[in-house]
């Protein structure tokens, strides 16, 4: 034991001279991802995966050069787009073109000041602070430390953690990489975004705090393998009637996700199961700690009480400057009808997208359109440490379920410095949510009866949301955003004819910077 412990430090000190980081993820809240994702409706970086996130740094510089490196770059139509990616990504870029490495130690800050005004509610300052150490141990090791100061999280009553003065602090990223050839494996916290979706993804959004995972990936031509597991905060509370008794709920999660690439990238799809489990006293499974295992299949033999999910993603590129993407998540379909357990509605996600871009030869114009809907119920077992949640914050959509909505939008690129979004949303949101106590009013029935629900469920608040929002950025190191929302809603918080007209708007100024020590 000592000798295999000794090999191990020996080859992290060892493993190489510090060199600029290809292995650090770009954290999902970053600017780039928004250039990438206008990039990848007009044919580039399509070979980066649009639903799995977050990309690493390396990943995207790699593709950097490639487009440098072609005939027809100097000629091409949204250079604008590429230009702030080039600079963002430029040491990245340096290393992978360069035989020397040069040593370094990176210490990074991300500054975000707004002045916010919400609905019903004065005109408030509140900042959103970063702090980021990398330490890129040879090409294969990469070291990292984020911390974030939100004073949003102050103002949040489901916020889990400390809040002090004004202020709400956690460690956002924490973690350590390896990456050789076609394996990446990853340990610590970081951040997770699977699907896609304007409004939201159905499995992994960016809803919840970062989770502390297991992450590895194995990649093969054009398949590629991931395997998470992931343990979630702990619940006090009151068990089923049958399994639980009062106490502390332990809680975890694991998944695995195939995912494939076709005719050069312009087909892509995925599969992934999910499965959290937990209760009083348990811990973490063998069974769903399997990478290979069929999560739903060991629940049906009793390896423990479970919620399994599935997903299935597609999305495509069909001709020239057009996305189309599609997202379908089963919770629980009923098949037989063999008793009243089995007259449970069916409860399934689902996500149809599409995106156009330069439309009419409109050039830096995107415009968008999506639909999305959760059934109620979704994300939920009647085990309440079950739920598809983590920190009182929903792991998939933000909307959590019962609901459907339209999504209508549109980009303005002027420069790469600067654009305008301008979007429209029809939002039915009925009674259930990811948080109402689990019910069951088919048991009440027979299956001769039968038991339908309207969908959404009870008296259903409509909203419809104008947003408009400026990006100006002049510099990868600085930033001016506006954001402007206006909503009119009908039977507000579910009461009939309850009806409110809420506006918000923000302002804000953000600053990036980055230390770097080479020796």
């Amino acid at each position: 034991m000592k000798r295999i412990l000794l090999t191990a430090i020996s080859f992290f000190i060892f493993a190489g001279i510090l060199t600029a980081s290809l292995n650090e993820t770009l954290p999902t809240w970053h600017w780039a991802y928004e250039y990438i994702h206008e990039l990848q409706v007009r044919g580039e970086f399509t070979d980066l995966l649009a639903f799995n996130k977050p990309y690493k740094r390396g990943d995207i510089a790699k593709i950097l050069v490639r487009i440098t490196n072609r005939s027809d770059t100097k000629n091409n139509p949204f250079q604008y787009l590429i230009e702030p990616l080039l600079k963002e990504f430029q040491e990245e870029i340096e290393e992978i073109q360069s035989t020397m490495h040069s040593e370094s130690i990176q210490l990074g800050a991300h500054l975000k000041c707004d002045l916010d005004k919400p609905e019903g509610v004065k005109a408030k300052y509140r900042g959103v602070y970063r702090s980021r150490v990398n330490v890129p141990v040879g090409k294969s090791v990469t070291i990292h430390n984020g911390m974030i100061f939100d004073q949003y999280l102050v103002d949040d009553p489901e916020y889990i953690g400390k809040k002090w003065r004004g202020m709400a602090a956690y460690t956002e990223q924490a973690y350590i990489i390896f990456s050789r050839g076609r394996f990446d494996i990853k340990f610590g916290r970081d951040f997770l975004k699977w699907g896609m979706g304007k409004s939201g993804t159905l499995l992994f959004s960016n809803m919840a705090r970062p989770l502390d995972q297991f992450l590895g990936k194995f990649r093969a031509g054009p398949f590629r393998y991931s395997f998470l597991a992931s343990s979630l905060d702990d619940q006090y509370g009151a068990g089923s009637d049958t399994t639980q008794t009062d106490g502390l709920m332990k809680r975890y999660i694991s998944a695995h996700r195939l995912e494939a690439s076709f005719f050069h990238d312009k087909l892509q799809c995925a599969i992934t199961e999910a499965v959290v489990y937990g209760g009083k006293d348990r811990q973490p499974d063998w069974v769903y700690l399997n990478p290979f295992i069929f999560y739903h299949g060991a629940q049906n033999n009793v390896s423990g009480s479970a919620n399994t999910l599935g997903t299935l993603d597609i999305l495509a590129y069909p001709f020239s400057n057009w996305e189309c993407y599609g997202s379908l998540l089963i919770d629980d379909i009923q098949v037989e009808k063999t008793g009243p357990g089995d007259l449970e509605p069916n409860e399934i996600g689902l996500i149809l997208g599409t995106r156009y871009a330069d439309p009419f030869h409109l050039s830096g114009t995107t415009v968008g359109a999506e639909y999305a809907l959760v059934t109620n119920r979704t994300y939920k077992t009647p085990n309440p440490w079950e739920t598809f949640i983590h920190r009182n914050k929903p792991l998939g959509h933000p909307l959590g379920n019962d609901f459907d909505l339209w999504r209508l939008d549109v980009t303005q690129w002027f420069s790469g410095s600067l654009r305008f979004n301008l979007a429209y949303s029809a939002i039915r949101k009925g009674e259930g949510s990811i948080d109402t106590p689990w019910d069951a009013p088919w048991f009440d029935y027979t299956v001769e009866e039968g038991y339908s629900e309207p969908f959404p469920t009870g008296i259903v608040e409509k909203r419809n949301q104008f947003e408009f929002s400026v990006h100006y950025y002049p510099s990868i190191h600085w930033g001016v955003e506006g954001y402007f929302q206006s909503a009119q809603r009908s039977n507000a918080d579910h009461i009939r004819g309850n009806d409110q007209t809420e506006t918000s708007w923000r302002i804000g100024v953000w600053w990036d910077g980055e230390i770097s020590w080479k020796f």
